[in-house]
Formats: structure tokens, C-alpha cells, sequence
């Protein structure tokens, strides 16, 4: 079995404690899975947020490296096997080709001033299919919610037995992809163009994708003009997106476009408070309180941080404190910074900005050039532990550490006086330190 040989390889990546805890309780679901999709059971809800928190990527990447294939990962409670499989037998007869996470709901999904009108656009498009607003356009940095919005949206149609399609932008390329070299473009076409809703995730991926943007236009043309729901998500609004077509963008834009912003202090309270919830942690609310205020507006690594918590408190037997908040708080921003790598960061720059990473590290003056290669010393020096200026000058092409510190206090400056800057700054630190909490 697959499974088999994947976990002897992930065995000699990850530490006998990390191995024995966790990854060893898995269960392959073998009936449930399938080429792309790996499917496992878990004994509780501690080791399943635990494992999707720390080694979702891995094992997916081990899968790849062993079937060739890039494997989605789904991890549930044993208790909601049962639910899993119904949840899986809707989606085949939807011929939906990516599962929708059942977990998230409109129930569980914390609604404040930051998210309040996406969530009211959102129930009412999932109550009344392209009656009010179509399409849905949900933007926003990332980890913010605006996929469990989808996910909600989803799981709310299919209880009305809507047919349903979910599926992530890399993944619509995938399968485009795959369909024109086996030459069965009429059945890709027929599986999603013959829904009732179209969820799809990070559109600002189609950039500089000119022949898969044609097949999406084609594709949201045929569903709309049948009066069929379209909703997407982007990190960033249409005019934003570089190297999306004009008939694209005025395809997103024709319809409701609604931000969803980061969550203030209340919000996060009561994020944090549904995480204890979802998780049976009994945290006092002076912790609860101290954690709102010092971590970032990221859900997902919110969400990070209270399970880590809880494994201190589960392993030392202590009680809570803001002691051991502040311990776990250091603890996580230290294992990010040693984490991010200046090469993730080049390249999450790159292609934000729609440059090449060479250009990023050659000698270029072009001005948007000049912009990417300040933008990663500036997120280089907030986010990892490369200290040395003279380093980081040797490794950008750069003359010397006082060119370096030239540029850093020039980026710095354009932050604060260009909104638009700002925005597309925390957005990258977002996205790059959200790779370190999924």
C-alpha cells in the first residue's frame, strides 16, 4: 500500500518522539482516497488539528515524491468517519473534484465588524442561488476566512441538494492540464459546466495564464448566462491582479466584490474562544485576552498558537498562564523566523510582483525590480534571522551592508506614506508566514 511506503520516508524526516505521537495513530482511509486525494482517520480532535498544523504539507509533498501526482490531504476524527464517507459519496454524485471540508460551517465561523458583510452575502448566496448577487468576488489577505466562507457556502447548497463544484485555481490548472493531454476536454468541460455553484479559490492565480483564462472565461460565461452561482476569493482586488485580461476583470468586477478585513481585538477574542471550544480548552479570560492582543490577525495561526498552548499545558501539566503564553509566543515567532528562508522570500516576492527571482538578485534598475529587491530586504529583515546586512548585500548582488540599510530605510519610508504598499506588504507577510502554520 501507498501509505506503507510514505510513512517510512516521512518516519526518517521527523523525530521518533513527533513520529510515535502523532503520525503513527493516521489511519489510511483506502475507500476514501484516490490518485490525488489521501484520506486519513485520527483518534480525536487534539491530533487532528495537531497534524493538520504541522505536517499537512509534508506528507502531501511525500505522497507527490512517491506517486508523481500532487496529493490533496483530508484528516478526520474517527468519531465522524461516518460523515466523511456520506460527505464523500455527495461529492462523487456532484462530480465535485476536490472534497468540501464539512467541518466548516456558517455555525462555526466567527462573524465581526472585520467580515460581518461578507458573511451576509455569503448565507444569502447560499440560500438563494444567482438571485441576488452574481458573482461573489470575496477578497482579503490570507488566513482571514475567506475559504471557510466558501466551504460554508458549499456545505449550505448541498443541503438543498444543489450540485456543488469546489475546487482551488492551481487545481482548475491541473485538471485543464491534464484533460487537454489525454484530449478529454468535453468531459473537463462538462464537470464544470454543468453545476449549480462554482466555488473557486485564489483567482489572483490566473495571472499570466493566458490560455487557461480563456477556459475559465468560457467557463463563467456558459454558468452565468444558465443563472448559476459563481463565487471566488482573491488575496487582492481584479485591478490588482497583473496579467489578468480585461474581459476577466470585468467579469469580477460586473458582480458584488466584498473585502474582508482583518479582525480587531473582539474578533479575536472570540476566535480564540470558539478555537478552546472546537478543541475542549478551558483557557481564563484574562489569557485569552493577552493572546488577542499579541498575536496577528491571521486566523490560521491563531488558531496555531492555542493548539501549542495546549500541548504545553497537556505535557507539562501546568495550568494556563500568561507566563506560559508569552513562552509559547516566543517560542513560535523564533521557530518561524529560523524557518523562512531568504530564497522563500525572494520568491514569494516574485511572484507577487510578477518578476523573475534572478531579476530580484541581478544588478537591474528597473523600478519595479528595484521595488521587489526592497520589498525582500525589507521582509527579510522583519521576518528571519539573517542578521547581517553584509550577508544579505552579498546574496541580492548588492555593493555593501550600507546599500542594504540604505534600501531598508527607503522601503520603509514608501510604506508608510503609500497605502497600496502597505497592503501588498501585509499581504506577503502573511502569505509567507501562513506557509509556516498550516
Amino acid at each position: 500500500m501507498i501509505w506503507d511506503e510514505v510513512l517510512l520516508t516521512i518516519k526518517d524526516k521527523i523525530s521518533p518522539y513527533e513520529f510515535d505521537t502523532y503520525i503513527s495513530l493516521m489511519k489510511y482511509d483506502e475507500n476514501a482516497s484516490r490518485s490525488n486525494l489521501a484520506v486519513f482517520i485520527v483518534p480525536n480532535p487534539y491530533i487532528e488539528k495537531w497534524i493538520k498544523t504541522k505536517y499537512t504539507q509534508t506528507i502531501a509533498d511525500t505522497f507527490e515524491l512517491h506517486t508523481k501526482t500532487k496529493t490533496e490531504v483530508k484528516i478526520s476524527v474517527a468519531k465522524d468517519k461516518q460523515n466523511v464517507k456520506n460527505s464523500r459519496q455527495k461529492v462523487q454524485r456532484h462530480q465535485n473534484p476536490s472534497l468540501l471540508n464539512s467541518q466548516q460551517t456558517f455555525d462555526n465561523f466567527v462573524e465581526g465588524g472585520s467580515n460581518k458583510s461578507a458573511l451576509i452575502i455569503a448565507k444569502s448566496v447560499a440560500e438563494h442561488q444567482a438571485k441576488l448577487y452574481n458573482p461573489v468576488l470575496l477578497y482579503g489577505h490570507t488566513g482571514l476566512g475567506k475559504t471557510h466562507l466558501l466551504y460554508a457556502i458549499g456545505n449550505t447548497a448541498i443541503e438543498h441538494n444543489k450540485k456543488v463544484v469546489y475546487i482551488t485555481t492551481e487545481e482548475f490548472m491541473n485538471e485543464w492540464q491534464k484533460h487537454i493531454r489525454q484530449g478529454t476536454m468535453d468531459t473537463f468541460r462538462d464537470n464544470y459546466r454543468n453545476c449549480d455553484y462554482l466555488l473557486i479559490d485564489d483567482v489572483q492565480f490566473f495571472s499570466g495564464k493566458g490560455g487557461l483564462q480563456e477556459e475559465f472565461f468560457n467557463t463563467f460565461e456558459a454558468l452565468y448566462k444558465s443563472q448559476k452561482q459563481i463565487v471566488m476569493t482573491s488575496d487582492k482586488l481584479p485591478k490588482q491582479i497583473q496579467g489578468l485580461e480585461e474581459r476577466l476583470r470585468s467579469r469580477f468586477e460586473g458582480g458584488m466584490m466584498m473585502g474582508i478585513e482583518p479582525p480587531e481585538i473582539e474578533t479575536k477574542i472570540r476566535i480564540i474562544e470558539q478555537k478552546c471550544r472546537d478543541n475542549q480548552i478551558n483557557m481564563e479570560k484574562d489569557i485569552i485576552n493577552f493572546l488577542a492582543e499579541n498575536i496577528n490577525e491571521n486566523v490560521r495561526q491563531i488558531e496555531s498558537i492555542v493548539l501549542k498552548l495546549n500541548f504545553h499545558h497537556s505535557v507539562t501539566n501546568q495550568a494556563f498562564s500568561i507566563a506560559m503564553a508569552k513562552n509559547v509566543l516566543k517560542e513560535i515567532q523564533k521557530e518561524s523566523n529560523e524557518e523562512i528562508s531568504l530564497e522563500k522570500i525572494i520568491e514569494a516576492v516574485a511572484k507577487e510582483c510578477n518578476v523573475k527571482p534572478s531579476e530580484i538578485i541581478s544588478k537591474s534598475r528597473i523600478s519595479k525590480i528595484v521595488q521587489a529587491r526592497h520589498l525582500v530586504i525589507y521582509l527579510t529583515r522583519t521576518l528571519s534571522n539573517i542578521d547581517s546586512m553584509g550577508i544579505l548585500a552579498q546574496k541580492l548582488n548588492m555593493k555593501d551592508h550600507s546599500a542594504i540599510s540604505k534600501a531598508f530605510t527607503q522601503i520603509v519610508k514608501k510604506i508608510e506614506q503609500d497605502e497600496q504598499l502597505k497592503r501588498l506588504t501585509q499581504n506577503l507577510k502573511a502569505k509567507i508566514q501562513n506557509e509556516k502554520t498550516l
